[in-house]
């Protein structure tokens, strides 16, 4: 693999079995992916077959392809409903287990919603939640994702963000998963010269290496639509322009970049290929 080459890939399914994942990677000429730990929209959850995930772990290994885990969709650190959240934690621990077990660089988990909860509540008990994951299962990174903002969601803005970091405390196991959709539907603008100055200030608030791995997305809607509705790179509202103008700047150098658009296998080739191009073309 050519020295300083960006890690692009893409979201993978893992039907038919995980091993089938690092085939779909490939298959899109990815050199980093992320698949669910378990299904994204159920709680119950069968038990992984043990020998399929120690060769895919071995294999990934031996590529050095960043893998991550992204939990389920229905986990809600937030929550008031003490029902969801201790779910949310049971599922959330088994995804950073599994991570363990397959090498993964971190597990994804959004922020979570307060469900209208007051915000310092819902911000304190998902920072309990974290630190009580992280005490639980060492050896792997949690990384926070940034949301596109509606709906009460205890981190919608690079700000909040900042303070549920702080209230998480110094564990430097807190990363951060950020998403162009979700930065642009919360209003951050990375169309102009001053939105892009005040996201790169709200990166560098966060911490020298804090964000473990970009999920790149156009958005089908405009800024600060508060929607999160994924589009292909240049098929969006923020453009590949202002796409290839963020995923160059020095604060996140390195950081592996992960799609989570629509289209075939032809469609996504594509599409990492063009994300590869704007993240590693010179100014």
């Amino acid at each position: 693999m050519t020295s300083g080459r960006r890690r692009v890939g893409a979201h993978v399914s893992v039907a038919g079995g995980i091993g089938r994942a690092l085939a779909h990677c490939e298959d899109r000429g990815g050199d980093a992916l992320q698949v669910f730990a378990s299904n994204p929209r159920s709680w119950p959850r069968s038990e992984p077959d043990a020998a399929a995930d120690e060769a895919f772990a071995t294999a990934v290994g031996e590529r050095g392809y960043p893998l991550f885990l992204h939990a389920p969709y229905l986990v809600n650190l937030a929550s008031p409903d003490r029902t969801v959240r201790h779910r949310s934690i049971d599922a959330t621990r088994a995804a950073l287990r599994r991570g363990v077990r397959l090498g993964a660089a971190a597990v994804v988990v959004h922020t979570g919603s307060g469900r209208g909860a007051e915000r310092a509540a819902a911000v304190a008990r998902t920072a309990a939640s974290v630190r009580r994951l992280l005490d639980a299962v060492p050896g792997i990174d949690l990384a926070v994702e940034l949301t596109a903002g509606s709906g009460w969601m205890v981190a919608g803005t690079l700000e909040e963000l900042h303070e549920l970091l702080e209230a998480c405390g110094e564990d430097p196991r807190v990363r951060v998963c950020l998403d162009t959709c979700h930065l642009y539907a919360a209003g951050h603008d990375l169309r102009s010269t001053a939105g892009m100055r005040r996201v790169r200030r709200g990166i560098r608030d966060l911490g020298a290496g804090r964000i473990a791995v970009v999920h790149v997305n156009d958005s089908r809607d405009p800024l600060g639509s508060r929607r999160d509705r994924h589009a292909r790179p240049g098929r969006g509202t923020i453009g590949v322009d202002a796409l290839g103008r963020f995923l160059r700047g020095a604060d996140l150098r390195g950081v592996p970049l992960i799609l989570e658009t629509p289209g075939d296998v032809a469609e996504q080739r594509h599409d990492i290929a063009l994300v590869r191009s704007l993240a590693s073309r010179r100014r």
